[in-house]
């Protein structure tokens, strides 16, 4: 192997591992917190029943106060996630659906 292919492998190499982490930590606690935030109100807006959307406003407050507990540069991760949830129905790279929503609201519900 030549110098110039070894470096353009050590380069991929590189690309492919910082690619790698930057995935797991859109994926982090923080991220997921923003998520499902955003992801409440955009199912309690457009999926919710009236008797669901008490619930859907419940788990949503209890989320938003856990933000007060993460350090800045986490709120800004999960502040542009919780955007893309709340207005796009962009759901940690997935299309937020009834079904999806009526998951997610139990899972969450019994988590919080």
């Amino acid at each position: 192997m030549n110098r110039g292919s070894a470096n353009r492998l050590a380069l991929v190499a590189t690309t492919t591992l910082l690619s790698a982490a930057a995935l797991a930590d859109v994926f982090s606690e923080a991220a997921k917190l923003g998520a499902n935030t955003g992801a409440m109100a955009y199912c309690g807006d457009n999926f919710a029943d009236d008797d669901d959307k008490g619930r859907y406003k419940m788990i949503r407050l209890k989320l938003l106060g856990e933000f007060g507990d993460l350090p800045d540069d986490e709120k800004a991760k999960a502040l542009i996630l919780k955007k893309a949830a709340e207005d796009d129905g962009e759901y940690l790279g997935k299309r937020l659906d009834a079904d999806r929503c009526t998951s997610l609201r139990k899972t969450l519900y019994l988590k919080y």
